[in-house]
């Protein structure tokens, strides 16, 4: 008999998770603990019986129809071609029972969302060394023709020695260069970090550069620069919302910076860098502290983290807005479903 292990996946954002059993074995991967679960799925170790070392496991929530699960697998290979520092790599990605299953490099270490959490608004050499590094993984996928789509906190990895890595590919997609990709499939991303266009469908290298603006933003200031309680408000923010600047006002920036920033968060997507490469040669230019340097400090960030107990995560909120479309449409049916029971009692 086939040895299974059960996981907890939604067949699409308004459907609860329910129990699904998929094989302990993934070709040459055997499946271990859940290590954690958010918006796009599932993580769990694995271990790779054929070659001897830890991988990762995701697997992703149904994406309904069949063609919609194609999209994404042929997304994520895309980037599994893509070999660089600053990337996780991607070992295999499989259609298993109707669900895509990832298998990739293991990165023991903390998110970026972990590390603001800990830290708070990061310092201007920091906060640079954090976007350059970022932005040279993303520099790799655009080289590459693929668009992340889905840049933020939860997907910037950073190991032990204080390497970034972009992770989660759940949404990259191919892309021929210099074009600008409409009617997509699959529609998604995370609201707080979504350029104006892709509400509406449309991604491109530029959709990827908003976001990195975004993720600086958030590094200096220690909030995303538009913020709402619903998808709706937070859409209407970023297509004509003012860009807020008088929040890094306290930060003393160089002007060159603040500029960077505004272009890089420019409503129009021809007005932004060109991609992750032009906006990494702009940061290049930014007066900071040696990499190396930046890099130590990283390592004793996530050192001194993994030393001491995480109960205190446990206890803490987590954000008032919904990071995904995934989360906020999950949250709404869970309403309704609530609801409609205290109608029924």
């Amino acid at each position: 008999m086939e040895e299974t292990v059960t996981i907890m996946v939604s067949s699409g954002p308004a459907a609860p998770p329910a129990p699904v059993e998929i094989p302990r074995r993934v070709g040459t991967v055997r499946i271990g603990a859940l290590l954690g679960e958010g918006a796009g799925g599932c993580v769990l170790s694995g271990y790779d019986e054929a070659l001897g070392r830890r991988v990762a496991v995701k697997v992703l929530h149904g994406g309904g129809a069949p063609h919609a699960v194609n999209e994404i697998v042929q997304g994520i290979r895309s980037a599994a071609s893509i070999k660089h520092p600053n990337v996780v790599t991607v070992y295999s990605v499989e259609q298993v029972r109707g669900l895509a299953v990832i298998v990739m490099e293991l990165i023991d270490g903390l998110s970026l969302r972990d590390v603001l959490k800990r830290t708070g608004p990061l310092d201007l050499s920091l906060a640079l060394y954090v976007l350059s590094t970022t932005a040279q993984g993303v520099d790799a996928l655009h080289r590459a023709n693929v668009v992340h789509r889905d840049l933020k906190p939860a997907n910037i990895l950073f190991d032990r020695e204080g390497d970034a890595h972009v992770c989660d590919f759940g949404l990259a997609c191919a892309f021929d260069a210099g074009a600008f990709r409409s009617g997509a499939t699959t529609i998604g991303g995370s609201p707080l970090y979504m350029a104006p266009e892709m509400f509406d469908g449309h991604v491109s290298f530029q959709s990827d550069v908003y976001a990195m603006g975004v993720l600086l933003f958030e590094a200096l200031c220690g909030q995303a620069p538009y913020c709402g309680a619903t998808i709706s408000e937070v859409r209407a923010l970023h297509a004509g919302g003012e860009l807020p600047l008088q929040r890094l006002r306290p930060r003393a920036l160089p002007e060159a910076l603040v500029e960077i920033i505004e272009r890089a968060l420019h409503k129009q997507r021809i007005l932004r860098f060109k991609s992750a490469g032009h906006l990494l040669r702009a940061l290049a230019e930014i007066p900071s502290a040696p990499a190396e340097v930046m890099r130590a400090r990283v390592a004793d960030i996530v050192t001194a983290a993994q030393q001491i107990p995480r109960a205190a995560d446990a206890a803490s909120p987590g954000p008032t807005v919904a990071h995904t479309t995934f989360d906020l449409i999950a949250q709404r049916a869970a309403e309704k479903r609530r609801a409609k029971s205290g109608d029924g009692a």
